[in-house]
């Protein structure tokens, strides 16, 4: 189990102890949409620490064949919801307000329903909704927390008002609620859309289960599969159904490679969570709390959920049985919340220090990993903790910024990446440079609060948050209006020394491809500094004659000078227009293709070099 400890020990890793030694300052998803009015149900805290608790799951689903097309088809599932042997409970909402239902009203919404119904849509003029409990859950419970969840969705608060007939079934081990509703809107007309990318979704429904759940005293989790380190996909409900009727395994749509490092990626950021969770239950441990309390518990099962999702297993592996679930009114949640505020009281005492630091890069590094640790924390804590700090500043407003630098410092610091040693030698010949072009603003800078390694130190590092950007500015109005001047100077000669800087080709056609794929839109390709220098680097090495080649449209001057073919295009396109240049004009004027044409280019072709490795990975399957 997780000891309790400080934010210094937990959160910020070694940034304090260093500070400590330099500065005498030094004391001691889940989302749920704005149409839901009551208090926030813990978000991530709480979905990963029921996933800790293994609280059971909120089952919210559509059925896939349940969209009726015409009168008839809804008589029939009308009449299979309402069907004696299996209903306890019927109510609909025609008006905004839900009433008991039986089956004598059923002809007349038939009819009032189809009434308003045009055109065909593909699912149906309905939608035929499954809400599940937990096996053990008490009828009349599900039926008053199924009934607010559907007035809450559909009654008004999110796109439309929708009518809807429901009816609570107990006829099966898990008690459960079946909703049909009515895609017209009836205010506005607006026909009812359920997916990943509307208002009404399947994670906003099973999140506002989960909370409405809470507040009648059932504990409900909404998190999502990989969370709960369940990496593929899951299987259709259609087939689910026909599996277990067949008495087989359901089919599963297997992972292409890509999905899979990129899910593979996201499990490994929730085994990151789950330790900072455990940290956190820790912090929320009084000393007299026995060791099988809840807070206890959490970061006992948060330990091991992180260690189960690095070794590629699922959360649930390796829990103890019987573990019992906590009342909503135990407030668990709060009480982690109540360890939120105390990370934040430190964390603030914690970047005052800093701050209290002599100007320097050291001083600089550390804001960058309180920044690093802030927005990490902030996955499971929320976007608003350290807000400041985990925010990076936009490209447009950022002073400190030089297109190619950030690209050198990201790949200076990626393991594994062939480039790593030639990203830090420029970026370490970029520093030097730019020191001794500052040289001569050393009174400027000094006088201003600042010094020549801090400035340098802040154009290498990859980003800067909010709150280190506004620390770095005098609050005095005149002290500030000068400071912005010197910024602006600053990075002026930033980028006239980046303009200098010799790369090796590789490394600069890296960070020109990079470059093209995160333009802007209505970026032109002569606007990437990057991409100018690999076409000077380039210009350098052809040969007499080569320049006519590519003014008259034949690209093969480049055919071994750039490897990257999408890459290889967008050169081709701005020496061409530099070649149709007239002599002794200024080349910066040239037409300039879009970027946005060239970053198009050079996905297709990485798609095309992905779809050619799996082919190579497959051939043995195939004899060939």
């Amino acid at each position: 189990m997780a000891e309790a400890r400080t934010l210094q020990q937990a959160v910020l890793g070694e940034i304090l102890p260093h500070v400590g030694r330099r500065s005498a300052a030094m004391a001691g998803e889940a989302r749920v949409s704005p149409g839901r009015r009551r208090g926030t149900s813990g978000g991530a805290v709480a979905a990963m620490s029921w996933n800790a608790l293994r609280v059971p799951q909120s089952v919210v689903k559509r059925v896939g064949t349940g969209g009726c097309h015409s009168p008839k088809e809804l008589r029939r599932q009308m009449k299979y919801i309402l069907r004696d042997e299996a209903r306890v409970a019927a109510w609909s909402n025609q008006i905004g307000i839900d009433r008991a239902f039986g089956e004598r009203g059923m002809e007349n919404v038939i009819a009032d329903w189809s009434a308003s119904w045009c055109g065909a849509p593909k699912r149906g003029h309905t939608d035929h909704i499954i809400l599940s409990f937990p096996k053990g859950t008490e009828a009349e419970l599900a039926e008053a927390i199924s009934r607010e969840w559907a007035q809450e969705v559909f009654g008004g608060d999110y796109r439309d008002r929708y009518r809807y007939v429901a009816a609570l079934h107990c006829n099966t081990d898990h008690v459960h609620a079946h909703v049909l509703v009515d895609k017209v809107g009836m205010e506005d007309g607006k026909f009812l859309s359920i997916s990943r990318h509307s208002e009404i979704s399947y994670d906003m429904m099973r999140e506002l289960h989960a909370q409405i759940a809470g507040e009648h005293g059932l504990v409900l989790n909404a998190s999502s599969r990989l969370s709960r380190g369940i990496m593929e996909n899951a299987p259709r409900d259609t087939d689910l159904q026909a599996a277990r009727k067949e008495g087989r395994e359901p089919v599963v749509a297997p992972l292409d490679p890509e999905s899979r490092a990129l899910r593979e990626a996201e499990i490994r950021r929730h085994a990151e969570g789950y330790r900072q969770l455990a940290q956190l239950a820790g912090m929320g441990l009084e000393a007299d709390t026995p060791p099988d309390g809840w807070m206890g518990r959490i970061a006992e099962g948060a330990e091991l959920a992180a260690t189960n999702l690095m070794k590629g297993m699922p959360v649930k592996e390796g829990f103890a049985e019987g573990v019992d679930i906590p009342a909503a009114g135990a407030d668990v949640i709060g009480r982690l919340i109540a360890a939120r505020e105390t990370l934040q009281a430190e964390a603030d005492t914690a970047w005052s220090a800093i701050q209290d630091m002599a100007p320097g890069a050291e001083k600089v590094e550390l804001e960058q990993l309180f920044a690093g640790q802030a927005r990490e924390m902030g996955r499971l804590l929320g976007r608003d903790f350290l807000a400041d700090h985990s925010s990076s500043v936009s490209p447009e407003r950022d002073p400190y910024r030089v297109q190619g630098i950030a690209g050198l410092a990201a790949r200076a610091a990626e393991e594994g990446n062939p480039l790593v040693a030639e990203a830090d030698a420029a970026l370490g010949h970029f520093r030097a440079e730019l020191a001794r072009v500052l040289a001569p603003m050393e009174a400027r800078l000094e006088e201003a609060g600042s010094s020549i390694e801090e400035a340098a130190a802040r154009f290498t590092a990859p980003h800067r948050s909010e709150a280190q950007l506004e620390a770095s500015r005098p609050v005095d109005a005149q002290e500030r209006s000068d400071w912005l001047g010197l910024e602006r100077d600053l990075q002026a000669r930033a980028r006239d020394v980046f303009a200098g800087l010799h790369m090796d080709r590789d490394l600069l056609a890296d960070l020109a491809r990079q470059d093209i794929l995160d333009a802007g839109q209505g970026s032109r390709l002569a606007d990437i500094a990057t991409l100018d220098k690999l076409i000077s680097d380039v210009r350098q090495d052809l040969r007499d004659g080569d320049m006519d080649q590519l003014a008259a449209g034949r690209i093969d001057p480049l055919m071994d000078r750039i490897e990257d073919p999408g890459l290889r295009q967008a050169v081709f396109s701005e020496l061409k227009a530099i070649a149709a240049v007239d002599a002794g004009d200024d080349i910066a004027g040239r037409d300039s293709e879009p970027a946005a044409i060239y970053r198009t280019r050079i996905e297709a072709f990485e798609r095309a070099e992905e779809r050619g490795r799996d082919r190579d990975d497959t051939s043995g399957d195939y004899g060939l």
